[in-house]
């Protein structure tokens, strides 16, 4: 039965928009949880879920060698939390065992990249590379946004992205300049942009952004693909657009995720006066 509980599970978070590490990792960590508590899901106890929190704070990983950082044990947490809200929705017990108070790791400060910055990566990068700046900078896309993207996603008439299945689900479209669009079109009707258009996975996007790092020498300076992301929210709430619209443009639930950026908005000012 648990077997199909954590298929059923894994079937809930794909439709409901989750990416697809959380639905190929969570259903692996719940199955980990419950080979090591050896009880049914009913059986399952508040002091179970404690007892086992106390256990993975005393595991290594397999490749680092180290124990499991907060917010990676912060992760595992939460898939046991929403699997237990899933069977208690789905009347398979009655009342979720999970009751943990556990204090939230704090959040790394979102890291931005300056104008000079932001101009290198530009003068430094190949034409897939660029396409990469336009759609996770310019276009403000997550990741696997940009990886899914397919050519009848873009309207080059109107210089606008459709969006179809964002995080959550959310559906959105995305304006873009004319410097984006002719790039776009350029490499749209080469032979590599045909198939990174219709077959490049995220994993090759990071591995090309990580190279362009390397190149414009801002490898060693803690920057991930998501900093662009957190970059052009600060630049639009600098400029003055308004919360709720940077909100859309980024595909957020919630405002209070794009209230974040307004506290590093004065900070990115800062360094670029």
């Amino acid at each position: 039965m648990s077997d199909e509980n954590i298929y059923l599970f894994r079937k809930e978070l794909q439709s409901l928009g989750y990416c697809k590490t959380v639905v190929n990792t969570y259903p692996k960590q719940i199955r980990t949880f419950l080979e090591f508590i050896k009880k049914e899901n009913t059986a399952i106890k508040s002091e179970d879920i404690l007892n086992y929190y106390h256990h993975i704070k005393t595991v290594k990983g397999k490749r680092t060698k180290k124990l499991f950082s907060e917010s990676y044990i912060a992760g595992i947490l939460l898939s046991i939390r929403l699997y237990f809200d899933y069977l208690q929705r789905n009347g398979i017990i009655k009342i979720s065992p999970y009751q943990l108070k556990i204090k939230q790791p704090k959040s790394e400060e979102r890291k931005v990249f300056t104008n000079e910055e932001i101009r290198k990566l530009y003068d430094k990068s190949s034409e897939l590379q660029t396409i990469i700046l336009h759609l996770c900078y310019a276009c403000g896309l997550r990741r696997n946004e940009a990886g899914e993207l397919k050519i009848n996603d873009i309207d080059l008439e109107n210089n606008l992205l459709y969006i179809r299945k964002g995080k959550g689900k959310k559906r959105r479209v995305i304006p873009f300049t004319k410097q984006v669009q002719k790039d776009i079109k350029d490499f749209i009707f080469s032979s590599e942009g045909k198939e990174y258009l219709l077959n490049i996975t995220a994993t090759r996007i990071y591995e090309e952004f990580k190279k362009l790092l390397k190149k414009a020498e801002l490898n060693n300076q803690g920057f991930t693909l998501h900093c662009l992301r957190h970059t052009i929210a600060t630049q639009l709430l600098e400029q003055g657009m308004e919360l709720e619209k940077v909100r859309d443009f980024l595909g957020h639930e919630y405002l209070g995720t794009t209230q974040i950026y307004t506290r590093i908005k004065a900070k990115w000012k800062s360094e670029n006066i």
